[in-house]
């Protein structure tokens, strides 16, 4: 379904030029490839990452609390009192809950930092297409894996022309 709209769009827009304009410049960009591989795709990964490992060493700790609060009741269990017994069990009980807490609230976090970085780039990269677009007088620049592109020669793949941009627009 997307391929026919793709088809209908450049066929519509082949027929809204004049015929002696009716030369089309088509390209393609891969922004899967642009997001990997630019700088600033990278050091987006990267503070992903980063905050991944500084929660993953939190849960770590968390998780040898609950561990340790365990081995104590399992050990120690029978020599504690009713009362302390039962104290222990809900410590215990709360501590796991907790931990299962942390656990979706990071995974959730870090869906929404990954969510809101490639967002943020992806508007970046469309404003840089876009430029590129008009700059360089095409008249469809396509995304390489949406647009279902079975073949394209080299020659109009603007992914690289992409990454410069986007690199050196960071600086």
């Amino acid at each position: 379904m997307r391929r026919l709209w793709v088809w209908i769009v450049a066929f519509t827009l082949l027929g809204a030029l004049p015929v002696e304009a009716r030369s089309i410049k088509i390209g393609y960009v891969d922004v899967q490839r642009v997001l990997s591989e630019s700088r600033r795709g990278q050091e987006a990964k990267a503070r992903i990452e980063a905050r991944g490992a500084e929660l993953d060493r939190r849960f770590q700790q968390m998780q040898r609390e609950v561990k340790a609060l365990k081995e104590e009741i399992e050990k120690k269990g029978s020599l504690m009192s009713e009362s302390a017994l039962r104290e222990r069990q809900r410590q215990y009980e709360q501590k796991v809950r907790q931990l299962e807490d942390f656990v979706r609230d990071s995974r959730q976090e870090l869906q929404e930092m990954e969510r809101q970085m490639v967002s943020d780039l992806l508007k970046e990269i469309e404003g840089i297409i876009a430029e590129i677009g008009k700059k360089e007088g095409y008249t469809l620049i396509l995304e390489k894996h949406r647009s279902f592109i079975l073949y394209a020669p080299e020659e109009i793949d603007l992914t690289e022309e992409v990454i410069k941009a986007l690199d050196s627009k960071g600086k």
